[in-house]
């Protein structure tokens, strides 16, 4: 008999606060992300729960406060957080209308280039954002980048996000197996933002060529080791072929299996990007990205 998964907390219908649960968008066995609508207004909403249980509860608040400050339009923005009556902590935040980019690679779809770039200069402005605050992602993936309904990216779920003056036990090794970066392969515990921008890199090899870098492992543990062991060189030659010469080149150079051959920041990479010749289709690509976050705010 097929094992059904974990079982929701929650019911379809069920009201908690201002909003009323619909339909279970994950369910996993210590949380889960329900798309609900609030109340009075109709509005499309997900909220995430955590289980009591849950070993990072304080982690979950902290990030959840962070991410109320609104700190870059490409954020997930979490509208409220608190904790239901049974005492199961929980925070409110944007739906993606569109869902996930894994949905929109399904198949081994690839991205128009124009497509892939935004996507690239999307996440990388969230990933600047996060890292300005001394906060490492370590689980940049498909599933994560969320699409709303104007196209635009939300990185999401910090869930094993490292956060600053938080100890954590060294040698840990923890993430998703197909994105994780030697480093974080090797100890997951001490890294820094090198190795987010080595994980989205990744993802725009997926996106751009149909293909994943890494295919998923049914063991961690072997998995894990593939990553230690892998001593090939960045893809540049199917990246060259999805990809401008000079954009296949900084997507290798983030690819790079030491960090310090890497560029030092997502701002770094961010400016390398705004200085390509770059089609017209790509836009506002070019303009200072801060300038651009502040903008946006400012007409939304």
């Amino acid at each position: 008999m097929k094992d059904s998964g974990p079982s929701a907390f929650f019911f379809a219908g069920e009201q908690i606060a201002s909003f009323q649960l619909i339909r279970p968008l994950r369910i996993r066995e210590q949380s889960e992300i329900w798309f609900v609508r609030e109340r009075e207004s109709g509005k499309a909403l997900a909220v995430k729960f955590l289980r009591k249980e849950h070993p990072r509860i304080s982690q979950f608040r902290e990030i959840a406060a962070v991410l109320q400050e609104n700190l870059s339009p490409y954020l997930i923005h979490v509208l409220e957080s608190a904790e239901t009556v049974q005492g199961l902590p929980y925070a409110v935040m944007e739906y993606a209308e569109r869902g996930t980019l894994r949905r929109r690679l399904a198949g081994g779809a690839v991205l128009p280039l124009a497509e892939a770039v935004r996507l690239l200069r999307e996440t990388l402005l969230a990933l600047s954002a996060l890292h300005r605050r001394g906060i490492v992602h370590r689980d940049v993936k498909p599933e994560n980048l969320w699409r709303m309904a104007d196209g635009s990216i939300r990185l999401g779920d910090l869930g094993l996000a490292k956060l600053p003056n938080d100890p954590e036990e060294p040698g840990r090794v923890f993430g998703t197996a197909s994105y994780l970066s030697p480093e974080q392969a090797l100890d997951s515990t001490r890294l820094d933002g090198r190795s987010d921008l080595y994980s989205l890199a990744l993802v725009l090899f997926e996106a751009l060529t149909g293909r994943r870098y890494r295919r998923p492992s049914a063991s961690f543990t072997g998995a894990v080791k593939a990553v230690l062991t892998d001593r090939s060189a960045p893809p540049l030659d199917l990246l060259r072929q999805a990809a401008t010469d000079k954009l296949a080149v900084l997507l290798g150079r983030m690819m790079e299996r030491t960090p310090a051959l890497r560029p030092a920041s997502a701002d770094d990479v961010l400016r390398e990007l705004n200085a390509m010749e770059l089609p017209e289709e790509f836009g506002d690509i070019r303009r200072n990205p801060h300038e651009q976050e502040k903008s946006r705010e400012k007409s939304s």
